[in-house]
Order: structure tokens, then C-alpha cells, then sequence
């Protein structure tokens, strides 16, 4: 697959052996969110791409704000987390930060969290790198983590990988995603983006945003999310009916923000009612909407269809997506869009907007359907379409498979990675 001149191809090689290729590295991980615990649901994606290198042979140490009752020094699935201490203000959490709205004086000291954090993440990536010498830093979000790991890689001569989720290059303002464009932002990320020795982007839709925010195109790598598809899969048994939620089971894996539309998946369930009265909507995952949401159900009068699981652990997920008899991912604004590929790494078929990345890992009409975002009523008719015919959900599951092992793998993506290292470590030190 090609992506700006630089061409991403997946190596089929064995995960496992020193390194997969050549002698093991050793990569510093500076990042502003990342799981606090082995069971925690945050960022889990990045302690992903970095247990998947451990698995290749490679040694990681993440270094990561954390709350100051936590130890400095913690390690799960091998990976080491390095702490140091500071406190988030909410607006400035994890999952809020890309859209929530201040005053002008909040935004004034928002700049100085952020410029304390940049401070704090610069001095303990330097203190790290000299106590345990690198070979590259690796750094996970041009904004708010980038400057500090670009400067800090300059400093020690290391070469710096960024790695872009999303949020930190998109813009649409229509939902409220306007973040690289703030005044504040926009000055650090275009140097983060012409400083980074490479960067990398999770969905071309990602490196469009990216090279509009000013990333020069031939540093950019496409590098898609995946998932653990030993741990998602259809599992031993054929049958996907669960007991308690029944055969029309619609499951959804998401953040209850506005941005992620669960909304309309609710309104759509609610036309849908009449015709599949037994039809559930399940929800993994939590956030500020959700009390709103839980109104919206009451008021379309399916309370009693709609469960709120809350936070579910990664390692808990499969056997929900394994009953649900579709999964959907009705976001306004999405990045890539992880929970499609874990529904597809299990086989079932998903139905998707046209938000973002999403359309790169839902083909539309093979693995699922994709339908224009904030429409309800196009994603009743595709939910619908697909509950009525449960041999052409079976079809596109097993094709949602396929397709999952072919590009959605994370031992696929952390091969790229370790190649991405290979190449500006040697450019680095010409």
C-alpha cells in the first residue's frame, strides 16, 4: 500500500525471535494517555503496538504522566511504564480534550497545563534516555505529546517516530474538532510535524488532515490501527444467540461522547423496534453522554432494550461482539475505528458511517455496510437489511475476517513500526 511516497508493506514474517529482524531495539515511549493499569480501557491501543514489539523481542519503557498516588515504576505484558507525577484537569483528559469548549481565560490556563506537562514529559523523556540509552523515541500524538519528544530526540540524538491518532491533526468544526487549528496548538504541532524525524498515520483520511496541518507528505507512513486477533475471533462455538440478549443483539464498542453518534444508533434502533421486537442494543464503554443517552432511550421507549455495560476491559469484549448479530460504529468524526476491526476479527458483520477512516476498514457491501453519518434513518434500513437476512451477515462476517488477518492485524502494524525504527535509526546515523 503506498502512502505519500513512502511505501507501507506488511511483513508476514514470525512475531516472535529477536526482534523479527535483526538484533532487538530498545524504544522510549513518551505519550500523554496510556492504560494506568493491566486492566485499565485507556488508550488501550497504544500499549497494543507496544506489546506486540515485545513480542517481536524489543524492549519498551512508556514514559507517561500518572496520577501521584501511582508507583513511578509498573510493567504489564512486559512493556515498563515509567510515571511521573501530574493531575488532568477532566477538560483535559483523555477522550475530551479534542472537543471540549473554555472561556478565554480557561483557555489561557489551559496553556499552562499543557506547557507545565510539556515540561514535565521533556524533562523525564531526558532523564529516561540517560539512565537507559535508546535507539529511537516513539512518541504517540503530535499534539500534546510531540514537541517534547521531537526536542528531547534532538537533544540526545536520537531519531523521533510520531505516531498521529486523529484527533491530534483533525479538523471539523462542524462537530466541534478544531483542536490543530487553536492558537495555542497550531505553532507546536506544525514544528512537531516538520521536526519529527518520521511520522506515522493510522488511516489515509489521517494523513490528509495531517499533511493539511502541515506534515511534509514524504515523511509520513500509513501504519493502520489493528487488532489482537488471536484474542478476537469467532471462537469455538458456531452459535452467536446469547441468552440473555437474543439472536437480534446489536452491540456497540464506544465512547459515550457526542462525536461518536451513539445517538442515532439508539433512534435507529427505535424504528427498527416494530419489526424485530426482540432487537437489544448493547453498549461497552462509558463517558459524559451517557446520561443523555440513557434519557434518549427512555424517551424513544426502549429503556428496557438498551444496556449500559460500562467500561469492559479489552480481554472481556470478544464474547460480546461473538452474540451480537451486527456491530455498529455510527460516529460523526473517527480516526480508524478499532472496534470495526475487532468485530471483523470475530466475523461479524458491521455497519459503519462514512465518518473519518471508518470507510478504509468497513468495504462496504463485503465486510458491512457504510451509511452517511448522523442519519438514523439509513442506518435503521442497513441494521435492518442485515437482521432480516442472517446468511449474508454470516457472508460478511467471515469476509470481515479475511479481511482483518490481511490488514488489521497488530502483529502486521508492529513489524512496519520496527522496519519505520530500521530506517531513520540508519538515517540518523549517516
Amino acid at each position: 500500500m503506498t502512502a505519500g511516497g513512502l511505501v507501507a508493506t506488511a511483513s508476514r514474517e514470525s512475531p516472535g525471535g529477536a526482534g523479527g529482524r535483526g538484533i532487538p531495539l530498545r524504544i522510549i515511549c513518551p505519550t500523554y494517555w496510556y492504560p494506568q493499569h493491566a486492566t485499565d480501557t485507556q488508550a488501550t491501543y497504544v500499549h497494543d503496538i507496544n506489546r506486540h514489539l515485545v513480542r517481536r523481542g524489543h524492549s519498551i519503557t512508556v514514559v507517561t504522566p500518572g496520577d501521584p498516588s501511582l508507583s513511578r515504576e509498573d510493567m504489564f505484558d512486559g512493556v515498563k511504564i515509567v510515571r511521573f507525577p501530574l493531575n488532568l484537569p477532566a477538560d483535559l483528559t483523555y477522550g475530551r480534550v479534542a472537543q471540549s469548549r473554555v472561556s478565554w481565560l480557561g483557555r489561557f490556563a489551559r496553556v499552562a497545563v499543557m506547557a507545565n506537562y510539556l515540561e514535565a514529559q521533556h524533562r523525564a523523556i531526558m532523564a529516561q534516555v540517560r539512565e537507559e540509552p535508546a535507539d529511537v523515541i516513539h512518541a504517540h500524538w503530535a499534539i500534546p505529546t510531540g514537541p517534547a519528544a521531537v526536542l528531547a530526540a534532538r537533544k540526545l540524538g536520537v531519531p523521533s517516530v510520531i505516531t498521529m491518532h486523529g484527533g491530534d491533526v483533525y479538523v471539523n468544526p462542524e462537530q466541534g474538532y478544531d483542536f490543530p487549528t487553536r492558537w495555542y496548538v497550531r505553532p507546536a504541532l506544525r514544528w512537531t510535524l516538520r521536526h519529527a524525524c518520521a511520522l506515522t498515520a493510522i488511516t489515509e483520511d489521517c494523513r490528509q488532515h495531517a499533511l493539511r496541518a502541515g506534515a511534509p507528505g514524504e515523511r509520513i507512513r500509513l501504519v493502520f490501527n489493528g487488532t489482537d486477533l488471536r484474542r478476537f475471533s469467532p471462537g469455538d462455538n458456531g452459535s452467536r444467540a446469547d441468552l440473555q440478549f437474543g439472536p437480534h443483539m446489536i452491540f456497540a464498542c464506544r465512547q459515550l461522547f457526542p462525536r461518536k453518534g451513539i445517538r442515532f444508533l439508539l433512534e435507529a434502533a427505535a424504528q427498527l423496534k416494530p419489526k424485530f421486537p426482540d432487537l437489544k442494543v448493547v453498549l461497552a464503554g462509558d463517558g459524559f453522554e451517557r446520561p443523555q443517552l440513557a434519557r434518549l432511550a427512555a424517551d424513544l421507549g426502549i429503556g428496557a432494550d438498551v444496556t449500559f455495560l460500562g467500561w469492559v476491559p479489552n480481554a472481556d469484549l470478544p464474547p460480546y461482539y461473538r452474540a451480537a448479530a451486527v456491530s455498529v460504529i455510527p460516529s460523526l468524526e473517527e480516526g480508524f475505528g478499532i472496534p470495526a476491526a475487532e468485530a471483523m476479527g470475530c466475523e461479524v458483520a458491521v455497519v459503519a458511517s462514512d465518518a473519518g477512516g471508518l470507510p478504509e476498514v468497513v468495504e462496504h457491501g463485503v465486510t458491512g455496510l457504510v451509511v452517511p453519518r448522523g442519519d438514523s434513518g439509513a442506518l435503521a434500513g442497513a441494521i435492518g437489511s442485515l437482521l432480516a437476512d442472517p446468511q449474508r451477515c454470516r457472508t460478511m462476517g467471515q469476509a470481515g475476517r479475511e479481511r482483518a488477518l490481511r490488514l488489521f492485524d497488530w502483529d502486521q502494524s508492529a513489524a512496519q513500526f520496527e522496519q519505520l525504527y530500521r530506517e531513520v535509526g540508519a538515517r540518523t546515523s549517516r
